[in-house]
């Protein structure tokens, strides 16, 4: 959510934590960078160690920028410039952004996503998954549950083992609560194979610290692309570089 009347600093600094999301020979990719400098007309951010990917970037090629601060993240569209120092670079220059805009995360704040998911009932006595994997999607996501769409039999306060893939190559686990299941409220399916759709709201109550950035980092990204593409919906990244490293679900 868009606050322009957040108190939250909107210059940028040396050492600032920025995301550059690129396009790479083809596929989306995410550099996760440090600012190092700041020019009238452009920044100078570094990586970790060098990145070959640089030199796949078209000079001129849109990037997106994500600049982290406490609670929210600036979140703006730039250019890369150039590589410095060739195949072993890890310092690249890109336009300096007119105007960088503040996403605000509350709490939990929810993000409308749609991903495939798989999860198997956790059996109560073994605490082990059992059974057939099931497969759903996502209504909206978080870092503290999900909602999500399936044809399979759930019931309340049943414990779910989830996978949830954000991109190929980038699974997360986590351990659910059922906590309300309920008819799907959208259009009727029109799949004779999976015509008893229902959703079904969870809580996450086994998932890593770094698990909730990856969905907090996908969902400030898959947002920020969907105000500059003027779509709706946006599903996942086709590589696990797309991220770099939540939201309240609907009851």
């Amino acid at each position: 959510m868009i606050d322009p009347t957040h108190e939250t600093n909107r210059e940028l600094a040396i050492q600032d934590h920025v995301l550059v999301e690129a396009d790479v020979a083809g596929r989306p990719a995410t550099l996760s960078t440090v600012l190092l400098k700041v020019c009238p007309t452009e920044l100078w951010l570094g990586l970790a160690s060098p990145d070959r990917r640089l030199e796949a970037i078209r000079l001129g090629r849109a990037v997106g920028l994500s600049v982290a601060r406490p609670g929210a993240a600036l979140v703006g569209t730039s250019e890369f410039l150039r590589a410095m120092g060739g195949s072993r670079s890890r310092v690249f220059a890109v336009r300096r952004p007119e105007s960088l805009n503040l996403i605000q995360r509350r709490a939990h704040p929810r993000y409308v996503v749609d991903l495939p998911v798989r999860f198997r009932h956790i059996d109560s006595a073994t605490w082990q998954p059992r059974g057939k994997s099931n497969a759903g999607t996502t209504v909206n996501l978080s870092p503290g549950g999900m909602l999500l769409r399936t044809d399979a039999s759930v019931d309340v306060g049943e414990k779910l083992d989830v996978m949830l893939p954000l991109s190929v190559g980038n699974r997360i686990s986590t351990t659910d609560r059922v906590i309300r299941v309920g008819p799907h409220r959208g259009a009727p399916s029109d799949d004779p194979a999976h015509p008893q759709l229902v959703e079904v709201a969870v809580e996450f109550t086994r998932i890593t610290a770094v698990d909730q950035e990856w969905i907090v980092r996908y969902a400030l990204l898959t947002e920020h692309r969907r105000r500059h593409a003027g779509r709706g919906r946006v599903s996942a990244p086709r590589a696990a570089d797309d991220l770099g490293i939540g939201g309240e679900f609907v009851q």
